[in-house]
């Protein structure tokens, strides 16, 4: 008789830990901040505040039933759905493809407004004229008239700016490690010269270069067809280049394989 009583008490012991163990594991699974009326579930969807009163059991009529349940439609149609706004078009820097080096882009420096330069440059160049005289004649003719009508076939969405703008070139460093793309080949005029259209920019290369190097990105010179070009003046150039800014850690290298 003792062994069946322990027996049996040993059992509903368990038994009592099994519904107690029951009760917590339901208890972990509700929301917190729900009592007894709040909807199952709704603290695990994202970006959802509830606006829902805790509801108390009503034990009235079902009279008292039926308003208690239009009561809790009403606080459910109130659930507030919050839509987080986009993100900018920056890319996380941390989320881009590896920089292909083998991958190059022009970049121009020589654009300039009232506000950096005192003046449009570049952005208001001549109309250039079609190859036949006939066609020509029924185009536009002279210059641009910025900042509506610009030398472009395309409106840029930075605006007319300016190659001086420090924000801008950061801006373009940034838009060109989002695109992978490794190396800039910066359209490059010696000291003191420039297009018909334009000012000197060689003072414009340590910047480049050191916003460049903030993203790992590398610029290798495109050496312009400055007036009076000829094989000396080219190495006198070439060698400047070198000198002035082979050292920096932007400069572009890359090794030659010489087969013998």
């Amino acid at each position: 008789m003792a062994k069946f009583r322990r027996k049996t008490c040993i059992i509903f012991s368990l038994f009592i830990l099994f519904i107690f163990s029951m009760m917590m594991g339901l208890k972990m699974l509700r929301p917190n901040k729900g009592t007894f009326g709040a909807p199952f579930g709704f603290d695990f969807l994202p970006e959802v505040h509830q606006q829902i009163p805790r509801l108390g059991k009503v034990f009235d009529s079902p009279k008292s039933d039926k308003i208690n349940s239009e009561t809790n439609i009403k606080n459910l149609k109130s659930v507030e759905f919050t839509v987080k706004p986009p993100k900018a078009s920056e890319p996380y820097l941390e989320e881009v493809p590896p920089l292909n080096y083998y991958l190059h882009v022009f970049y121009y420096s020589w654009y300039g407004n009232p506000q950096f330069d005192g003046k449009y440059i570049h952005w208001n160049h001549s109309t250039l004229k079609h190859w036949d005289p006939r066609i020509n004649s029924n185009h536009p003719q002279g210059k641009h008239s910025p900042p509506d009508d610009i030398g472009s076939s395309f409106y840029p969405e930075l605006g007319t700016y300016s190659s001086r703008d420090p924000s801008l070139i950061e801006t373009h460093m940034k838009q060109i490690y989002s695109a992978s793309i490794g190396v800039l080949a910066l359209s490059w005029y010696p000291p003191e010269s420039h297009d018909e259209n334009g000012v000197p920019t060689d003072d414009l290369v340590p910047t480049i270069l050191d916003k460049a190097h903030k993203y790992n990105l590398k610029v290798t010179f495109h050496i312009e067809p400055y007036s009076n070009r000829d094989e000396q003046n080219m190495h006198r150039n070439v060698k400047y280049i070198i000198d002035k800014y082979g050292s920096h850690p932007a400069f572009y290298r890359t090794q030659i394989w010489i087969a013998v």
